[in-house]
């Protein structure tokens, strides 16, 4: 069975996950958007709230490819490299999808 183009062509959620982070990333340096990328919010969880949340995912991510959060955000700048790590990332690439 064959996969439908509509398939093959779809990017995964982590990759637009991660392609909104680098548009996030080059903006100028006021903007709330990428402060909220560093937002820390101090405090007790309440009871009920998951404590996985959407920056450590992302954290973890950065971890298991052996980088840095501040390496990251220098290879937001160039578009080349930064496609060699959402590749390696995502593992977008799979023998049988050319």
């Amino acid at each position: 069975m064959e996969n439908h183009p509509s398939e093959v062509n779809r990017k995964s959620d982590k990759e637009k996950k991660w392609n909104w982070i680098r548009h996030t990333l080059c903006k100028e340096t006021g903007a709330k958007e990428k402060n909220a990328l560093d937002w820390n919010p101090q405090g007790y969880r309440r009871r009920g709230r998951l404590k996985r949340t959407w920056r450590r995912t992302t954290e973890d991510e950065i971890r298991n490819t052996r980088g840095s959060r501040n390496e990251f955000k220098g290879i937001a700048g160039d578009r080349n490299a930064w496609k060699l790590f959402i590749d390696a990332l995502c593992c977008t690439r799979s023998k049988g999808i050319r």
